[in-house]
């Protein structure tokens, strides 16, 4: 039996994580195009990104084998008195503590942003503040992102020390967090709470992204076809499945070819599209996280 160090909470963590801070960036360029019309967007960003980036540190937290001990990656006692005050634990040249702080850091923002989006809307002060602590969020959201990829390309692992990893999981993250907001909005107009159709035009943003995703993705194999693990990822009978089918066509090449539909899709269209690109991007994080683990 293959034992793997990290299983599928590491890889629902790198998923949501990515998928919620992108999310944020996306509510908070909405946000910085000045317009009111864009509002429906900016809310479900921002209702969207905090809670996967709080699934994502609760698992990590689980993950620990003794997760109430979890605040020590964060603060550390004084020495002596057990009543002595607490200090802030970072280390610099550890890319587990670079990333622990960072994704708390966000999770305290986006709730921020999130609460000031929903409380400020009727205040002639909204406008400034959402926008302030969106401009001060968006380099953390945009450093989850980054770290997500570079968490496990940190390592002596052939596959993920793959220089091009990261590239692969930020845009996988940027098109899991349009997609997620495209699916909230594809709900909303099926139930005709939406009046507003902003969905062809996130869809064809996403295809854009989808494009780039696939291009560092393709990149990415060449990179490292000579490497076993790499060989495993792409030929294998399980993990090849996953993601050539769910991964690849499901998650990247049917989106892709509905992103750009002239006439646009119908919401319920645009719902499923949308699931299944969010799909492939936690198989894609999930294969790439085993495929490094098998020899």
């Amino acid at each position: 039996m293959v034992h793997y160090d990290w299983g599928l909470p590491v890889a629902i963590d790198l998923f949501a994580a990515g998928m919620g801070a992108a999310a944020f960036m996306v509510a908070v360029m909405a946000d910085l195009a000045g317009s009111k019309k864009f509002t429906s967007i900016r809310l479900t960003g921002a209702i969207i990104a905090p809670w996967p980036a709080i699934l994502g540190v609760l698992l990590l937290v689980v993950d620990l084998g003794k997760p109430f001990r979890f605040w020590e990656m964060l603060l550390k006692r004084g020495e002596g008195l057990s009543i002595a005050p607490p200090y802030l634990m970072f280390n610099p040249g550890s890319a587990m503590s670079w990333g622990t702080w960072i994704l708390t850091l966000f999770v305290i923002i986006s709730l921020i942003y999130l609460i000031v989006s929903i409380i400020a809307i009727p205040f002639s002060w909204g406008e400034i503040a959402t926008k302030t602590i969106g401009i001060i969020g968006l380099p953390f959201a945009l450093l989850v992102t980054t770290y997500t990829g570079v968490l496990i390309s940190a390592t002596s692992n052939a596959l993920w020390s793959n220089y091009l990893l990261p590239f692969v999981f930020v845009s996988s993250a940027i098109v899991t967090g349009i997609a997620g907001i495209i699916c909230i909005l594809a709900i909303l107009k099926m139930l005709k709470l939406l009046e507003e159709d902003f969905i062809p035009g996130l869809e064809k943003l996403n295809g854009v992204m989808i494009v780039v995703l696939l291009a560092s993705l393709a990149l990415f194999i060449i990179v490292g076809i000579m490497q076993p693990q790499m060989l495993t990822l792409i030929a294998s009978a399980k993990l090849g499945i996953l993601f050539w089918l769910f991964s690849i066509i499901l998650g990247i090449i049917i989106p892709l070819i509905f992103s750009f539909k002239k006439e646009g899709n119908p919401a319920g269209t645009s719902f499923i599209i949308s699931l299944l690109v969010i799909l492939g991007g936690f198989f894609l994080r999930y294969v790439i996280l085993i495929a490094g683990q098998i020899a």
